[in-house]
């Protein structure tokens, strides 16, 4: 399903191993054993519609697109094609507010959820009209996900480390603990990892272990979805917790697999996206019983920026153009194959 993770941390970039979500060229096919290109969107109707970059995207089941650009503090509604429907802007409904969107999610069948810089979030209607406000006690938390009833579900990091489940203004209904991860401080710092909320279930990782945590929605554990190869390899060290240059030193001698996304890419499936500093990147598809139902590791391919309803979305931004102007990024649909 949808993930949505505080801008506001050290982000993976600073590692050497890193790999953008972007790239010059489409993912190759070849690469791709279990996932089969199926169409490409442009952005490019009207032609004065620019998009500086998308750092996020969520997809509902009708295939419409919700495209943030926090690089042009830009949030666009967009039908299956890529036709613009609606440019999301909270200054319209909070007037004298900042605008600085860094994530946008659909709210089941019944409103959309744009996250703003400093915890804040607005709400907008099914079309893209201002709806009413979030609870004045909201904040977005580590990640965060809203199931098919609307519910909103985060995990919060430490000292809490807890899981909250808000109503749809983003009140906190109730909260549950979830165990403290083997590397706090890293678990703090990188941005990466997700969650998943399918209405019975709440999935999460974080990002310096490739391990997704189940549980029931009233938090009760159910189990860790994990399976290893020669691939995965474990931090030594957890980093430090002050921001210090020994901070910086040790990020950029970081070794070990992270969880880069947690999609929920079918109703029955869970899918991981990983990167290790040896061997690559790669991904594991799980049944949400934990099985391991496909694996592609040290594949050296980008990543999907999203996956949900059996589609993976690949990012791409081309290069110059022959008027040296730089052309809006644009996406390639991929259909999960899975095997029989």
């Amino acid at each position: 399903m949808r993930q949505v993770h505080r801008s506001l941390r050290l982000i993976f970039v600073l590692l050497p191993a890193a790999i953008p979500t972007i790239q010059a060229q489409d993912l190759s096919p070849a690469e791709l054993k279990y996932f089969t290109p199926v169409r490409t969107i442009k952005f490019d109707e009207p032609d004065s519609l620019l998009i500086a970059a998308i750092e996020h995207l969520d997809v509902d089941a009708a295939g419409r697109l919700l495209v943030t650009d926090p690089l042009g503090m830009q949030v666009f509604l967009f039908d299956s094609t890529g036709a613009l429907l609606a440019s999301l802007d909270s200054r319209e409904c909070h007037p004298g507010f900042e605008f600085d969107p860094t994530g946008a999610i659909f709210g089941a069948n019944e409103f959309i959820l744009v996250l703003n810089a400093g915890s804040r979030g607005y709400r907008f209607n099914w079309n893209g009209g201002c709806l009413g406000s979030m609870d004045p006690g909201f904040r977005s938390t580590s990640f965060m996900d809203i199931d098919p009833t609307g519910t909103f579900f985060g995990v919060e990091e430490g000292p809490f480390w807890e899981v909250r489940r808000m109503n749809s203004t983003g009140k906190i209904l109730d909260t549950f603990p979830v165990p403290e991860p083997k590397f706090p401080n890293a678990s703090i710092r990188w941005a990466d990892g997700g969650l998943v909320a399918d209405g019975s279930h709440v999935y999460y990782a974080w990002a310096p272990e490739p391990a997704v945590m189940k549980f029931t929605v009233d938090g009760r554990f159910i189990r860790k979805i994990q399976q290893h190869s020669r691939y995965f390899q474990s931090p030594r060290a957890d980093l430090p917790a002050e921001l210090s240059p020994e901070l910086f030193a040790a990020i950029r001698k970081w070794r070990g697999t992270s969880t880069r996304t947690v999609f929920e890419l079918t109703d029955r499936f869970i899918m991981l996206q990983y990167i290790d500093h040896s061997n690559g990147t790669g991904y594991q598809v799980f049944d949400k019983g934990g099985a391991l139902i496909v694996e592609e590791l040290g594949t050296d391919s980008r990543f999907f920026i999203h996956a949900g309803y059996g589609l993976a979305y690949a990012l791409t931004q081309p290069d110059l153009d022959e008027e040296g102007e730089l052309p809006n990024p644009y996406l390639t649909v991929y259909r999960f194959e899975a095997p029989q």
